[in-house]
């Protein structure tokens, strides 16, 4: 199928197998040669390929075969430093290679533009952001007739729906319709249906091949381990890391603090460990990094700036000690264990509580269309406000103190956050001593549409309740994994994959199930949560169904008291547990309030069987009433 592909284009067989000799290969990995056909008919493509698939190959092969009658490959990738590594190797390898990107100087920037200009690049990698040049965006239409190939890597980034949305990104539609390029290919690593579905719409794309295939990771066991507090995850996660099967192991935290926490308590275990994040100072992060490669350390604990072009193959344990955000995080940071195809374990440390954080940042990360207004008035009505120093936090603990000094919910992550959409958006800008208020050129930043952020903020919310839902679900784990991303490769309901927790359990006859006496708690707590009707907030009705609520009002609720002689803790767990499975939903605002959904009502009245989904019971443990617990 490839060499037809090839030579209905006039390219011929001799020249795709020294292409492929090129990159010292003799053959393809499954799918890619479907996708490199597709490309060379011309045919718009769509590929979804986990990290360390070769969505590489998928372009730049083809790229120096059209090479061959003058044509130039378009590469768009938000990620620099993966550019540059690529271009490295094409350079190294005789395909003459450039990235345009903001790491280059002014001169630079300007002999790179003629260079492309003059046709000196077979491939010419670029950022999103670089379509705001006016000066760059008349050298392609110059070399229009060139471009034999647009790809678009990380392509998810276009669409609200997906993980990472860049707005930089919603330029590429009406550049590629400019362009004409006879050949367009987008490649993501994650992206659902539905973001696939938007991948197309936004890029014009018209009846797309779409390849979707390779997620299956069979090495990779999934594990998803109920820890208690803090003091209970640093145990499991120490004895995780001391027992693992060789290699390394990688830890990820949700924040930088947790991440400098867990790597202290490794140490203090007696572990070989690092800590790596965005927060360290350049010197400091690629030392950890050299060491971990070099193999000189147990475990490296990070957030998720850690991991684009990491490629070591012997880590063997991959534990998050915080739930990520979104399955697209977690299966592609997962991911990175086991890339020698060796048995790798991927737990998920998962305490109900930690979903508090992510709540947290997603709110910080998409702040209020008000608070927006209020910086960019702040800083242009007092710019002294926005003076720089050595210290980050010092700028946002002065802009908090006079954009809203009594409100204890706006943190340093909101301020931060908000000054990067308006600097995103050219409503600030920078130079060595302030940040300052300015008014975006016309055409060269994407306009800030406040309601596409709530939209986005919800999409995250839904993309971690998803996440929840995987921690609680009771079956096949990898199968929840597959269904999610729609791999064409996975295509039965009822298969079980030997490789996960809850398949394990199966197999062995450890899977225990509701007793009657918790059966009977569950829906009566959910005959409460209903009665309610959606008014009141987890703490309250932790305290209605103890019983210990004495307002005159529910003395007749029949519902009252339900879980008396239960600890309150337990019981916010429960509740939690039940809003993971979908029982239960929380509304959101300062004081979100919970009620009972469809599903949950149904299984309050005995209508759902509670025993078949997959709830798990936290511990609880009664004491008796009219003593006082000891403290």
């Amino acid at each position: 199928m490839l060499a037809t592909g090839a030579r209905e284009n006039g390219d011929g067989s001799a020249v795709l197998t020294r292409a492929l000799a090129l990159f010292g290969h003799t053959s393809m990995r499954p799918g890619q040669a479907d996708v490199i056909a597709d490309i060379f008919a011309g045919r718009p493509v769509i590929a979804v390929m986990p990290t360390g698939a070769g969505k590489s190959l998928c372009y730049q092969l083809p790229a120096v075969v059209l090479a061959e009658r003058g044509g130039v490959t378009l590469v768009v990738s938000p990620l620099i430093a993966l550019m540059k590594d690529q271009v490295d190797v094409l350079n190294a390898r005789g395909v003459p290679s450039v990235a345009l990107t903001s790491a280059s100087g002014a001169d630079e920037k300007s002999q790179m533009l003629e260079g492309i200009r003059a046709g000196m690049y077979t491939m010419v990698y670029v950022a999103p952001e670089r379509f705001r040049s006016p000066r760059f965006v008349e050298v392609l239409q110059s070399i229009a007739p060139k471009i034999a190939l647009i790809a678009i890597d990380e392509a998810h980034c276009i669409s609200e729906w997906g993980h990472d949305f860049r707005p930089d990104y919603r330029r590429l539609g009406e550049l590629v319709r400019s362009l004409g390029a006879p050949r367009i290919a987008a490649f993501t690593a994650t992206a659902t249906p539905e973001v696939r579905a938007d991948i197309a719409a936004q890029l014009g794309l018209t009846d797309p091949r779409l390849h979707v295939r390779g997620f299956d990771r069979p090495n990779l066991t999934y594990s998803v381990v109920k820890a208690g507090g803090p003091d209970n995850k640093v145990e499991q996660m120490i004895e995780l890391v001391r027992t693992r099967d060789g290699g390394v192991a990688l830890v990820y935290a949700a924040t930088r603090k947790n991440a400098e926490k867990y790597a202290i308590d490794l140490k203090a275990a007696g572990m070989r460990a690092r800590v790596y994040h965005a927060g360290l100072e350049g010197g400091v992060r690629e030392k950890a990094q050299d060491v971990f490669m070099a193999g000189q350390l147990d475990v490296i604990v990070a957030t998720n700036a850690f991991g684009m072009g990491i490629d070591k193959s012997d880590i063997r344990l991959v534990v998050h000690a915080d739930i990520p955000r979104s399955p697209e995080a977690y299966y592609q940071e997962a991911g990175r264990g086991g890339r020698d195809g060796k048995p790798t374990r991927c737990v998920l440390l998962f305490n109900h509580g930690d979903i508090r954080l992510q709540d947290f940042l997603i709110d910080a990360s998409y702040p209020s269309p008000e608070i927006l207004r209020g910086m960019w008035k702040l800083l242009r009505d007092k710019p002294e406000l926005g003076l720089l120093t050595p210290y980050e936090d010092e700028l946002e603990a002065r802009l908090k103190k006079h954009l809203a000094p009594d409100d204890k919910n706006m943190s340093a992550a909101t301020i931060g956050a908000a000054l990067r959409l308006l600097e995103r958006h050219g409503m600030v800008g920078r130079d060595d001593e302030r940040i300052v208020a300015t008014r975006p050129a016309p055409g060269v930043f994407q306009p800030l549409d406040v309601e596409s952020l709530q939209r986005r903020a919800e999409v995250e919310r839904r993309k971690l309740r998803t996440m929840v839902e995987y921690a609680y679900y009771p079956r096949c784990r990898r199968q929840f994994v597959l269904e999610y991303f729609g791999d064409q490769d996975w295509a039965s309901r009822d298969r079980t994959c030997g490789a996960c927790d809850n398949c394990e359990a199966v197999a062995h006859g450890t899977v225990t199930g509701l007793a009657d006496s918790e059966v009977k708690a569950i829906k009566g707590l959910l005959l409460l949560v209903g009665a309610l009707n959606g008014r009141y907030g987890r703490t309250r009705v932790a305290k209605l169904a103890l019983g210990t609520d004495e307002d005159p009002r529910f003395e007749e609720m029949p519902e009252r008291g339900c879980l008396r002689g239960w600890p309150e803790r337990q019981i916010l767990d429960l509740l939690r547990a039940l809003e993971g499975v979908g029982l239960i939903e929380a509304s959101r605002g300062e004081y979100p309030t919970i009620s009972a959904t469809r599903r949950g009502d149904q299984v309050a009245v005995g209508r759902l069987d509670v025993r078949d989904l997959g709830i798990q019971m936290p511990v609880v443990t009664k004491r008796s009433r009219g003593k006082p617990r000891k403290r």
